[in-house]
C-alpha cells in the first residue's frame, strides 16, 4: 500500500474511531486475545497521531476487540482489563467502590484514560475511578504501555487505556437484560440509525445491585446504582469534511463502609457504617476533519467534562467536590512517498487545556474559591516506512504551565519485521510528566491536609524491548523487557505533600500469548514487576507475579453456543496498613495473600434475533483482599436475554 493512499485510509479510520464522535470499532479490523490468525495490519488509533496498522507500532501496545469483550460478559470494565500484561487492578471492597489501575507499578494518576477521544480522568484526583464504567456498551479497548507524554502530555506517564464506545453502523437495535445474585439487575438498550458515513446512535445502560459488605468484617450490605447515557453521532458535510461528536453522562449512587482511626480494637480498618457516595459526570467533544487534498488533513475538536461528587464518612458529616476540564485542540498531518521504498508522515499538533476545581462542602474559608489552571500544548510527530518493513517514530513536545513550570517529552520508538521471518522486533523510548492534583496543590476539607502549591511534576524515563513470534498461522508470542526510572515523586510528609529527591525504579517482563487451535481460542498473560519506593522498599499494590488464562470455544449448529473460561492469578503483594499507626506514626508495609479467581461465560444464540447469556464469577468461591481489610464478592451467578434486530 502506498503511503498516501495508506494515509488517507488512516485519516478516516481516525475520525471514525480515535476522535469525539468515533463510530464501530470493528469496522477498521479485530484482533481479540485468543485469535492468533487476525491480521496483523489492523487499524490501531492509540500511539501515534494518525492511525496506522498494529505491526508498524513500536511501543508495547494490547487490543481487546468486540467479540473477546463480550464473549467475557464482564459487568464492569475493570475486569476486563486484568488480562493485560503489565496491568494491576485493585478495588477497595465491592461493587461500585474505588477501583485504580495502575501500568507497569506506575500511580493510578499516572495513566490517561480516554472514553471516545476525551480525557476522563478526575479533574480533582487526576486519576480515574473504572467502576463507574460499565462493560455494555465497549467497541474496543487499547492498553498503550510506557511513558506517552511526547504525544498525549500531563497523566500519560505510564501509559494510556483507550476505550471506544460502540456506535457507527451496526444492529438497528441492541438490547440485554440480567439479573443475577446480590439482587443484582442490569438493563442496556442501543438504538442505531444511518451508516458508517451517517450516523446516529443512542445508548443506556443501567446495573443496580445490593452487593455486599465493602468491611471484610462488616455485615451491611452495601448496594450501587449506575445509569450511564451515551449519544453519538457523525455526518459528511461535504466531500472531505466530516464531523463527528459525543456526549456520555453517568448517575452513580454508592453505598460504602468507613474507616476507623479512633486507636480502638478496629484501629486501622474498615467498618460497617453509613457512608456513601453520589456522582454525576458529563462529557461531550466534537470533531471537524478537513482533507483539502490528498496527503494533507487537518482535525480540530473540542471536549469538555464536568463532575460533581457528594458523600458521606460515617458521622463526619457531607463533604463534595466540583471540577471541570475544557480542551482545544488541533492536528494536521502531511504524508508524501521518496522513491517506492520510503513513505513518510509529519505531524504538527496544538492543545489548550483549562482545568477548574472546588470544594462544595463544607464552605470552609480557605476551600470557597475556584482553582484554576491552564496549560498549553505544542508538538510534532515523525513517521517514517522503510522497505515496507522498517518503522521508526519521533515524537517531541512541550508543555507550558504557569503553575508549576514547563515541561519538555519526547518519545522514540522502532519495529522490524524481519523479511522472509514471523519475527517482528519493537522498542520504544520515552519520557513522562504527571501535574500535581488540585488536592495535592491545594489541599481539602474535611481533614487537616495542607496543599503544597510549590509542587513540580513528577516526571519518568522509560524503555522497553520485545520480541514478536508467529508460529505457523495459529500461534503468536511476544515477550517484553521494560524499566523506568521516576523522580520528583509527590509523596506524603503530613500534613502535606512534597517532591521527594529519590528515584522510584520499576523493571519486569511481560509475556503474551494467543492461539487458535481449532475449535478453541486461547490467550494467556505474565507479567513479572519489580517496583520500589526511593527507600529501596516495595511499593504497594503491586503483586511481583501475575498471570492469566482465558479460553473460548464455540459449540452447537453453526456456532450458536459459545464458553468461556477465564482465570486470574495476583501474587502476594503489600499494601498500608495503619493498624499500627498511633505506636509507629505511619502506614506499616504488611503483605496480603496471592489468590486465584476463575470465572466461566457462556452464551447461546435462540435466533438471529434472541441470544441466552450467562455466568459464573468466583467459580471456587475464593476469600481474598485487594486492599487491607476490605471485602471482595464471593461465588455468583448471572443469566441474561439479548435482543439483536439487525
Amino acid at each position: 500500500m502506498s503511503g498516501l493512499r495508506y494515509f488517507k485510509g488512516s485519516v478516516l479510520a481516525g475520525a471514525l474511531i480515535a476522535l469525539p464522535g468515533v463510530a464501530k470499532a470493528q469496522m477498521v479490523g479485530e484482533q481479540a486475545p485468543g485469535n492468533a490468525a487476525a491480521p496483523d495490519d489492523i487499524i490501531v488509533v492509540t500511539g501515534t497521531a494518525v492511525p496506522v496498522e498494529l505491526s508498524r507500532i513500536g511501543s508495547s501496545l494490547t487490543v481487546i476487540d468486540t467479540a473477546a469483550i463480550e464473549r467475557r460478559n464482564h459487568a464492569y470494565v475493570q475486569d476486563i482489563l486484568r488480562e493485560v500484561p503489565g496491568l494491576a487492578v485493585n478495588q477497595g471492597g465491592g461493587f461500585g467502590q474505588l477501583a485504580q489501575v495502575r501500568i507497569r507499578g506506575a500511580e493510578a494518576n499516572h495513566t490517561l484514560v480516554l472514553i471516545d477521544g476525551i480525557e476522563v480522568s478526575s479533574v480533582g484526583e487526576g486519576a480515574f475511578d473504572f467502576s463507574s464504567l460499565l462493560g455494555g456498551n465497549i467497541a474496543r479497548i487499547e492498553v498503550l504501555r510506557g511513558p506517552q507524554s511526547g504525544l498525549y502530555g500531563s497523566n500519560a506517564l505510564a501509559g494510556v487505556i483507550n476505550i471506544m464506545t460502540k456506535g457507527g453502523d451496526g444492529p438497528l437495535f441492541d438490547g440485554a437484560v440480567g439479573a443475577g445474585s446480590f439482587d443484582s439487575f442490569m438493563g442496556r438498550a442501543t438504538v442505531t440509525v444511518g451508516d458508517r458515513s451517517d450516523f446516529l446512535s443512542a445508548s443506556g445502560q443501567y446495573r443496580k445491585t445490593a452487593g455486599i459488605s465493602s468491611a471484610a468484617l462488616g455485615a451491611e450490605r452495601d448496594g450501587d446504582r449506575n445509569a450511564t447515557v451515551y449519544l453519538r453521532g457523525g455526518v459528511e458535510l461535504a466531500p472531505g469534511i466530516r464531523f463527528d461528536g459525543n456526549l456520555r453522562f453517568v448517575d452513580k449512587f454508592t453505598e460504602a463502609d468507613g474507616f476507623d482511626f479512633s486507636g480502638g480494637p478496629d484501629q486501622g480498618l474498615a467498618i460497617d457504617d453509613d457512608s456513601y457516595s453520589d456522582t454525576r459526570d458529563i462529557s461531550l467533544g466534537g470533531a471537524l476533519t478537513l482533507e483539502p487534498v490528498q496527503g494533507w488533513a487537518t482535525v480540530l475538536s473540542a471536549a469538555y467534562t464536568d463532575g460533581e461528587s457528594e458523600g458521606g464518612q460515617g458521622g463526619t458529616g457531607t463533604f463534595g467536590n466540583s471540577g471541570d476540564r475544557l480542551k482545544l485542540a488541533g492536528r494536521s498531518s502531511f504524508a508524501f512517498d521518496t522513491g517506492a521504498q520510503a513513505s513518510h508522515v509529519f505531524t504538527f499538533f496544538t492543545d489548550f487545556e483549562e482545568e477548574r476545581y472546588r470544594n462544595t462542602f463544607p464552605s470552609a474559608p480557605d476551600q470557597v474559591p475556584t482553582q484554576r489552571r491552564d496549560i498549553f500544548g505544542l508538538g510534532a510527530e515523525y513517521r517514517v516506512n522503510l522497505f515496507d518493513h522498517l518503522f521508526l517514530r519521533a515524537a517531541l513536545r512541550h508543555d507550558g504551565n504557569k503553575a508549576f513550570g514547563d515541561a519538555t517529552t519526547y518519545s522514540l520508538t522502532g519495529a522490524w519485521q524481519i523479511p522472509g521471518t514471523g519475527t517482528r522486533l519493537h522498542t520504544s523510548y520515552g519520557t513522562g510528566a504527571t501535574n500535581p492534583t488540585f488536592s495535592e496543590q491545594f489541599g481539602f476539607s474535611p481533614g487537616t491536609f495542607v496543599g503544597n502549591p510549590d509542587l513540580t511534576p513528577e516526571q519518568a524515563r522509560g524503555f522497553d524491548v520485545g520480541v514478536e513470534h508467529r508460529i505457523g498461522e495459529s500461534v503468536l508470542v511476544d515477550v517484553s523487557y521494560f524499566t523506568s526510572t521516576l523522580t520528583d515523586e509527590i509523596t506524603s510528609q503530613f500534613p502535606t505533600v512534597v517532591n521527594d529527591s529519590g528515584r522510584s525504579r520499576r523493571e519486569g517482563i511481560e509475556v503474551s500469548m494467543q492461539a487458535e487451535l481449532g475449535p478453541i481460542d486461547l490467550a494467556a498473560s505474565y507479567t513479572y514487576l519489580d517496583a520500589t519506593d526511593p527507600d529501596g522498599t516495595r511499593e504497594v499494590r503491586r503483586p511481583r507475579h501475575q498471570a492469566s488464562f482465558n479460553a473460548g470455544a464455540d459449540f452447537g449448529p453453526d456456532g450458536a453456543g459459545n464458553l468461556n473460561l477465564g482465570v486470574i492469578y495476583n501474587g502476594r503483594m503489600l499494601d498500608s496498613d495503619f493498624r499500627n499507626f498511633f505506636t509507629v506514626f505511619a502506614a506499616e508495609k504488611n503483605p496480603l495473600d496471592s489468590y486465584v479467581v476463575v470465572r466461566l461465560a457462556g452464551s447461546y444464540r435462540l435466533s438471529e434475533v434472541f441470544q441466552l447469556t450467562a455466568r459464573v464469577e468466583n467459580l471456587f468461591d475464593e476469600q481474598y483482599q485487594e486492599v487491607i481489610s476490605y471485602g471482595t464478592p464471593g461465588l455468583a451467578a448471572y443469566a441474561g436475554l439479548r435482543v439483536i434486530l439487525p
